[in-house]
């Protein structure tokens, strides 16, 4: 029965270790800046958009990342600017479009076509600057791409409010695969509801301090690495709830062991510097794995839900530190944003407990199974897929 168990997984894992629609939050920050320079009025547009995110999407959508310019050409324009000076650089965790616009107006109208045609719901975060007045940050949407640059009495479809926000960080954890893969894996891996509760609360604890630590200043991070991280935090929770299910949680946790450091001396070979910080993770999973096999307490999951809601609460703030938030508003927004993924997370885990009680009503107890290793296999080969593409792909 064991080895049943075993190739069972172990083919579910080949099967859905493939390219998976692995997502990322596809969101840019933009600069508008004009100044008068002689009889013209000038517009510098800055955008920045992460790296791994940005070469993920135009892969997926048939674009070469070699020939970067290709892509951002045209997409910024204006009936009431020209363009004269695109440019593209690499800023290490960034690509960085640069552009000046010479324009006839100094309420210039601008169709911001960056980014959308590869992720609908990609999210444009703007500040503007006209004669070094700061004026209203606005949120650019697939439904709002037509805007008014330093306009004060625009009425933006997305402004800086607390319901929007609250939107935003809703939106944030619904869209985000990653973090519904790891939420599936914290209710798989509780006993009972008691445990969940503790979990559930020890992960809100988690994101909830780090996000506001990020977003005040009190730590600093790199956003590749905590993608990754993030991508390794799903892996060592599937590895353990599989492990579990089937009663194999030593031999996989060996299996995992040589898989990372096949992985570790392929980041030595092509990025040395990485390859220390590969070998750290390697470490912790086995001596988390093994701690989970001889054991068994609620505690240590409690623990390590806290750990990894810290680490994904960076890769929260990632979402909203590079806005420029009113200190008067920081605590209001950062709330709503928390408040949005909260209840994000109550509507995941209650399709889930929904989902599970039908089966249990219709007395569907081996499909219950079936359905617990299947997903359990399909996150285990989603993560280990995520954590090599953004491995290779971000540096």
């Amino acid at each position: 029965m064991k080895l049943k168990n075993i190739l069972f997984s172990l083919l579910l894992i080949l099967f859905f270790s493939g390219n998976i629609l692995s997502h990322q939050k596809s969101q840019s920050y933009t600069y508008w800046k004009g100044e008068l320079a002689g009889m013209d009025f000038e517009v510098s547009v800055s955008t920045k958009i992460s790296k791994a995110v940005l070469f993920n999407q135009l892969q997926n959508n048939g674009y070469r990342t070699d020939q970067l310019e290709n892509y951002f050409k045209n997409k910024i324009s204006s009936e009431d600017c020209f363009s004269q000076n695109l440019l593209i650089q690499d800023q290490g965790d960034f690509v960085k479009y640069l552009n000046k616009f010479v324009c006839s107006s100094e309420q210039p109208r601008f169709n911001f076509n960056l980014f959308f045609d590869l992720n609908l719901s990609h999210l444009d975060f703007s500040s503007q600057e006209r004669a070094d007045q700061l004026l209203p940050d606005f949120i650019i949407s697939s439904d709002n791409r037509q805007i008014s640059i330093f306009d004060e009495n625009q009425s933006a479809e997305l402004n800086l409010s607390f319901f929007n926000f609250l939107s935003f960080g809703f939106k944030h954890i619904l869209s985000g695969l990653d973090h519904i893969a790891f939420l599936l894996l914290i209710i798989f891996l509780c006993s009972n509801l008691k445990t969940l509760f503790f979990a559930i609360s020890g992960f809100t604890l988690g994101h909830s301090a780090s996000l506001f630590s990020s977003v005040q200043g009190l730590i600093a991070s790199s956003i590749s690495l905590v993608e990754i991280m993030i991508g390794f935090s799903i892996l060592v929770c599937s590895i353990e709830a599989l492990g579990k299910k089937t009663a194999q949680l030593g031999m996989f946790s060996n299996l995992l062991l040589v898989a990372w450091a096949i992985l570790t001396f392929a980041i030595y070979i092509f990025i040395p510097k990485q390859s220390l910080f590969f070998l750290s993770l390697g470490l912790m999973m086995f001596c988390y794995l093994r701690l989970s096999e001889n054991f068994q307490s609620n505690l240590s999951l409690i623990f390590i839900t806290i750990v990894f809601g810290f680490i994904h609460g960076m890769g929260f703030a990632g979402a909203i530190n590079e806005i420029y938030l009113p200190k008067e508003d920081m605590l209001k927004i950062l709330l709503a944003f928390n408040l949005g993924i909260e209840i994000g997370q109550i509507l995941i885990f209650g399709i889930f407990a929904l989902f599970a009680y039908l089966l249990k009503f219709y007395n569907l107890g081996k499909l219950r199974n079936f359905a617990t290793i299947a997903i359990n296999a399909s996150i285990f080969g989603y993560s280990l897929n995520l954590i090599i593409e953004r491995s290779f792909l971000v540096f």
